[in-house]
């Protein structure tokens, strides 16, 4: 999915806002899809910058930004029991200093996958 100019620069203020993307950072790309967690699913937007991979839902509520630098494992995965639009992502928690997993659900899985891979230097499992 495109974002047009208009749109990208209000995303990039509020991701500056949020603290989720540094000055000096952009949005490269960008994909709607959905976070899968123990509490469920949480429908949002996907923003791939230079430096992060970003989700925001859609109300805000959960928000994650993972440096491509620490990703340690791109995985595909299945969404429940037949939905083959999943990627597992690890990654180091450097505030935590503790490895991360995080479930994410997108169209197009295998080019976003070719992408992080590209962007974190991981060679993806399929």
């Amino acid at each position: 999915m495109t974002l047009t100019e208009k749109k990208k620069n209000e995303w990039e203020k509020t991701l500056l806002k949020l603290k989720l993307m540094s000055e000096g950072d952009s949005i490269q790309k960008h994909t709607s899809g959905d976070l899968w967690n123990f509490t469920g699913q949480t429908r949002g937007n996907y923003f791939f910058t230079k430096e992060k991979m970003i989700f925001v839902s859609g109300f805000g509520v959960e928000t994650f930004s993972i440096a491509y630098k620490d990703i340690k494992e791109i995985k595909k995965c299945m969404i429940g029991i037949f939905i083959p639009t999943g990627i597992k992502i690890t990654a180091l928690d450097p505030i935590k200093g503790k490895e991360k997993k995080y479930k994410c659900s997108v169209m197009k899985r295998k080019s976003w996958m070719e992408f992080l891979s590209q962007k974190s230097g991981v060679t993806h499992n399929e």
